[in-house]
């Protein structure tokens, strides 16, 4: 053996050509098909069947590839209409997961939420930016969504200021057993975003995807 020379059944090293590193085509296929006919002897043609055959995987091959493009055009459209309808939620109050939300005085608030299963007894606690408990309210106990209204006054009946407040929701069952409960709440949407491909609605300056909103009401 030549010293620096490495037999061709050592070497673990291939090269693969560049026309092989990517999937042919319907115009590299015509390209073939007709490069095929061009070189065939003309006193030994193609089989007609063979040719035949041939033709039919080209005209398959181009309706794949025709119904991609349908496809892509048909996702496109359908991304262009959910922006278009995610643009009408601005200006309008959507329920979102979450339990903060900020209180106007003089007006009341939605305080939304779902349970696991039904529950015999349901209390929602109300407190303050400072985390004092505000008041106390009872609520339905369905199972699945459920929608208690606070009138903006405290447990003595008293008017509280406006402000940002969060709200807790504690269900039990006949047995006294906790009830899984998640909570909601509502914010106006005042920006829509669209980033790759997707839209986010800005809700009390979240930027939150479309799917987790759950309810759009008028403001």
């Amino acid at each position: 053996m030549i010293e620096g020379l490495i037999p061709s059944s050592l070497s673990t090293t291939t090269t693969t050509p560049a026309s092989a590193q990517s999937p042919l085509g319907k115009e590299d296929f015509l390209q073939l098909l007709v490069a095929q006919l061009s070189t065939q002897d003309p006193l030994n043609p193609m089989d007609s069947r063979e040719f035949s055959a041939q033709l039919a995987q080209f005209s398959a091959l181009e309706q794949m590839t025709n119904v991609n493009a349908t496809l892509e055009d048909l996702v496109k459209a359908q991304q262009a209409m959910g922006n278009s309808s995610m643009i009408s939620l601005i200006g309008k109050n959507v329920d979102i997961p979450g339990n903060s939300f900020e209180y106007t005085q003089g007006e009341t608030t939605n305080l939304t939420y779902t349970l696991g299963e039904e529950a015999s007894t349901t209390k929602i606690e109300i407190y303050n930016a400072a985390g004092v408990l505000v008041n106390t309210l009872s609520g339905p106990g369905a199972k699945g969504s459920n929608l208690t209204i606070w009138n903006g006054l405290d447990s003595q009946g008293n008017p509280v200021g406006s402000g940002f407040y969060t709200f807790k929701v504690q269900a039990t069952d006949s047995s006294g057993k906790l009830v899984g409960a998640e909570t909601f709440t509502t914010g106006l949407v005042t920006d829509v975003l669209f980033e790759e491909g997707e839209a986010f609605a800005v809700v009390n300056g979240q930027k939150l995807p479309a799917e987790q909103i759950t309810r759009v009401s008028i403001n």
